[in-house]
């Protein structure tokens, strides 16, 4: 009898033991009984706390974002270098080689832009389909992808060709102009290795190489040093070209990009069910309406992004040039923290996809609120940064006093600028791997365009000069923060709801 008192003792109250399974028990005994915490008494298996377990989830989405997203940096780093280089070189060339690059640059980033946006899709696209693990499905994007990169390449170059018609409409003067038509006219012969390009690095990112996408990268940038000092100053046979050279030596580097990244994606075995050829296979239009009709969102939506800023740099030009160089000091020196957050939002809806083609839902949620997080986290700490250095990266750029004191109290908006910028660039990206991005494109119009234009003029305006305009470039991010973020947990909720429930698990 004693021995019986002894057992049911051990096993613990009654009720438990005969009402609920072993595993609820356990978890009932941790809240109600704490010498019981942790152990289920019929198996006598330890149960970790359910904070660790979110701990451990969280460092594995952490350390599977940052290795995807530490080479995405990288890349993106070494294309913004290829820029720097281009002005550096062509400054040292001359004032008029100096303007007639930045108009061409300017030209070209939008051209850019929208070839980029419309391969966009590629990379979740794939992603889910690896997740999935078709890998077949993952070569078919990447060949229909390929039309698709042609034909928008066809239509930027022969825009570019017509430079010497359009270009008259630009009021400059006649140097700069010259040197602006020979740089775009350049750019013109790297067009379609561009596009090309820009496809196969979103099909290799996709399928999580993104190790071998940043070291082309990086020696991309690294040969379009010596080719811009050869091509703009001459040497031996080679007659110097100015501001041009820059769009010879960019058109050279888009075309070995290409060239790299061919080879990389035709020899490497982590493409298996990939055959390259250098003509893609007839094409297949419900594959291509499909990359379009998440693509064409993302384009609309970044070329609004850009010409939003755009438009704003604009309407502060009857300010007078300090005012201007002092919200273009701002606006590039944000920049340059923006574009680990954009890799970071390209990592977050590439590893969504791969989880939504697992069929694993729950956890696709999971790791898109660890991304946003980890977004909002790093924004408070490059705020800091920006409010603390705010004065040696104004002096980085310039010594003049008037010039300075605005600068640095726009860095001060600057750092709430990041906040709600980053935010709604990682909810955008996880909401391109969730493949949702035709009502995230008119929530951005809406923000950007009906919000942050209207509040920006009006405070700008009627109040606080170009600090209102900066106010209003704050309410228009975050509005578009928050309306994005709300789409994010309704597409991840609807996603769940499609799952069958034996797979709604936390480790899905």
């Amino acid at each position: 009898m004693f021995a019986t008192r002894r057992a049911a003792r051990d096993r613990g109250p009654p009720a438990l033991v005969t009402t609920i399974d072993a595993a609820a028990s356990a978890r009932h005994n941790a809240a109600a009984f704490p010498r019981y915490s942790g152990v289920n008494p019929d198996c006598c298996r330890p149960m970790p706390p359910m904070i660790k377990l979110y701990k451990r989830a969280t460092g594995t989405e952490l350390s599977r974002l940052a290795t995807l997203g530490g080479p995405l940096v990288a890349s993106n780093l070494a294309v913004v270098s290829m820029g720097v280089t281009d002005t550096i070189v062509a400054g040292r060339a001359g004032g008029v080689d100096l303007a007639g690059l930045a108009l061409g640059a300017s030209i070209w980033s939008v051209c850019a832009v929208a070839l980029m946006g419309l391969l966009a899709a590629l990379s979740p696209i794939v992603a889910h389909l690896r997740g999935a693990r078709d890998e077949t499905g993952c070569a078919q994007q990447l060949q229909q992808a390929t039309w698709i990169a042609l034909v928008g390449g066809l239509a930027v170059v022969a825009a570019l060709l017509a430079t010497p018609w359009w270009s008259q409409w630009i009021d400059t003067e006649e140097p700069v102009r010259r040197v602006l038509q020979q740089y775009l006219l350049a750019l013109a012969t790297g067009t379609l290795p561009f596009a090309i390009g820009t496809a196969l690095r979103g099909y290799c990112e996709g399928m999580g190489q993104v190790r071998p996408v940043m070291r082309i990268y990086l020696a991309a940038a690294a040969l379009n040093i010596p080719l811009d000092i050869l091509l703009v100053f001459g040497a031996g046979p080679i007659p110097a070209m100015g501001g041009a050279g820059c769009g010879w030596a960019t058109a050279l580097v888009s075309t070995s990009i290409a060239a790299a990244l061919f080879w990389h994606a035709g020899h490497d075995p982590a493409y298996r069910a990939l055959q390259l050829k250098l003509l893609p296979p007839r094409p297949h239009w419900p594959t291509q309406r499909h990359l379009l009709a998440v693509g064409l969102p993302i384009c609309v939506g970044a070329g609004s992004e850009v010409t939003f800023f755009a438009s704003l740099t604009i309407l502060l030009a009857p300010y007078g040039a300090t005012i201007v160089a002092a919200h273009q000091i701002g606006l590039n020196v944000g920049s340059i923290f923006y574009l680990v957050a954009l890799a970071l939002a390209q990592a977050l809806s590439i590893r969504v996809a791969q989880l939504l083609g697992q069929g694993r839902p729950r956890r696709a949620r999971f790791t898109s609120l660890v991304g946003v997080g980890s977004g909002i986290a790093y924004a408070a700490v490059t705020g800091v940064v920006l409010i603390t250095l705010r004065h040696p990266f104004v002096l980085a750029y310039t010594g003049n006093a008037d010039i300075i004191a605005v600068a640095t109290n726009l860095l001060l908006l600057c750092a709430a600028f990041q906040l709600v910028d980053v935010a709604q660039a990682m909810t955008w990206g996880a909401l391109r791997g969730y493949r949702d991005t035709r009502v995230p494109m008119i929530m951005q119009l809406f923000s950007y365009w009906l919000v942050g234009l209207i509040c920006a003029r009006w405070l700008g305006e009627q109040y606080w000069g170009v600090y209102g305009y900066w106010v209003g470039i704050c309410l228009g991010l975050g509005t578009a923060a928050v309306l994005l973020g709300l789409r994010l947990w309704r597409t991840s909720g609807r996603a769940l709801a499609f799952t069958p429930a034996r797979r709604r698990g936390f480790a899905n």
